[in-house]
């Protein structure tokens, strides 16, 4: 069947930077440039408590950056998401489906959740999230190593071109 993608994977428990037990799963399906995703995680949240994050992610400059998809929310004695997104434009950030390498997920108290499309381990202490500066922070030649990476696009105060030089030249 053309323009039809189904991906199924299994989502990993990260303790210390290392992958411990299998916690749940992530389905995708796309199909006519609309993506459904739905995210299943085996925990659960006490009253009051933040469920936590789910972030689809691709990765730049050797980091793995986190586009956030929205809050988990309990149900069923588990942590679920569900959404539908555009295939070729991920939240407008200019990010298709095919760039995508996974799900992650954080909750309170550092704990972090991944599950790989291609099922290898993940290193949870790089990833980043999608600079609220958006794509022309992502361009910088300082993309993940200083705070302009992080501010919000409102603030044109300080923008950072495409093609900037880290001294400023």
């Amino acid at each position: 069947m053309q323009g039809y993608t189904r991906k199924i994977a299994y989502l990993y428990e990260y303790k210390d930077g290392e992958q411990m037990k299998s916690a749940g799963f992530v389905k995708v399906e796309a199909r006519g440039g609309v993506c459904r995703i739905d995210i299943h995680l085996k925990s659960y949240c006490h009253p009051g408590e933040e469920a936590g994050k789910a972030y689809i992610y691709f990765y730049y400059q050797k980091h793995p950056v986190g586009i956030c998809l929205g809050d988990l929310e309990s149900r069923n004695g588990a942590l679920e998401w569900q959404g539908t997104l555009d295939a070729e434009n991920i939240q407008d950030k200019g990010v298709s489906l095919a760039e995508t390498r996974g799900i992650w997920v954080r909750r309170p108290d550092h704990r972090q959740y991944v599950a790989d499309w291609d099922d290898y381990p993940v290193d949870v202490r790089r990833f980043l999230l999608f600079p609220s500066g958006g794509k022309k922070c992502i361009r910088c030649p300082w993309f993940g190593n200083c705070e302009r990476s992080m501010e919000h696009a409102a603030d044109r105060r300080r923008e950072i071109y495409e093609g900037s030089h880290p001294a400023g030249a």
